[in-house]
């Protein structure tokens, strides 16, 4: 029997990823915080009681770094070929699991710092929905793709496609090339998973400065005064590109998270926290991730 054998019926995302990460060479750093989320919770509950719908302690994250990247505009960067580029608008690409949590693909929330929870949870619950059943036909044009080409063919295809959308920012959304296609930052939700630590590697044809691993809720030993009393709290754990991202940098967004996190009022929008009636439309129950 041989050493190795070939792996059976590989996912999209594991072929893709096998083409497109080679050495370890890139230059990420690391950094995680942990932040007590009593307050947190209990705005959740509060906001999709009043607004009827389905926000998460994840979609909290997704609007706190979107509007920590809007304020903090020379960070929101990539990398160009001659020069770094600023960008003028901040999108947030989500990932989502499918096919029972063997694939991996994501969409990208355009404008998120101008949007509401409410609104950044709908768009990723429709999107997610239409990855998973199957009815978003750019995912399936790629996922069968490559799930199909061999390693090497996927491999030229991701040059390709990172020469165009990175280095000559073509617009080409019809084939399924979108300029900057994942955006300003990436943010993964790893709760569901049991997950209390890990960080997430940067997808090379990505060009984002920052991805951001959301792990679970859970109660940990916290310092309240001269007490040490158990409290939820939720662990943020960060890449980032040290080319464009400092430790200076880093300390700086995740001070600022942490803070919007502990005040989350903070994170309505302008019309959602104007004084005036607020008018409910049913309630469901906050998830923790």
């Amino acid at each position: 029997m041989s050493y190795y054998e070939t792996l059976k019926s590989p996912s999209s995302f594991r072929k893709l990823a096998a083409a497109m990460w080679r050495k370890p060479n890139d230059p990420h750093i690391f950094g995680s915080v942990d932040v007590e989320m009593t307050a947190a919770l209990a705005f959740l509950d509060d906001y999709n009681r009043r607004h009827g719908c389905k926000v998460t302690v994840t979609h909290l994250v997704v609007r706190a770094i979107a509007l920590m990247l809007a304020k903090h505009r020379e960070l929101n960067a990539k990398i160009g070929f001659a020069s770094i580029k600023v960008r003028n608008r901040v999108d947030i690409f989500c990932q989502v699991s499918s096919d029972g949590g063997r694939d991996l693909s994501g969409l990208k929330l355009e404008g998120t710092d101008q949007l509401s929870l409410a609104q950044i949870a709908e768009r990723l619950a429709r999107g997610a929905a239409d990855i998973r059943e199957d009815r978003d036909p750019t995912f399936r044009r790629t996922r069968g793709f490559f799930r199909s080409a061999p390693l090497w063919l996927i491999r030229m295809v991701l040059g390709l496609m990172s020469l165009l959308a990175n280095t000559l920012n073509i617009h080409l959304p019809k084939l399924g090339l979108p300029r900057d296609p994942f955006g300003s930052a990436m943010v993964t939700s790893v709760g569901m998973l049991g997950i209390d630590t890990g960080y997430a590697p940067f997808t090379p044809v990505a060009r984002c400065p920052v991805i951001i691993t959301v792990t679970r809720v859970r109660p940990r030993p916290w310092v309240v005064g001269d007490r040490v009393e158990p409290r939820p709290v939720l662990r943020l754990c960060a890449t980032f590109d040290h080319r464009v991202i400092d430790g200076y940098h880093a300390g700086e967004l995740s001070g600022e998270v942490e803070a919007l996190l502990g005040e989350p009022q903070k994170l309505l929008t302008a019309a959602e926290a104007a004084p005036g009636p607020k008018h409910a439309h049913g309630a469901s129950e906050a998830r923790l991730s």
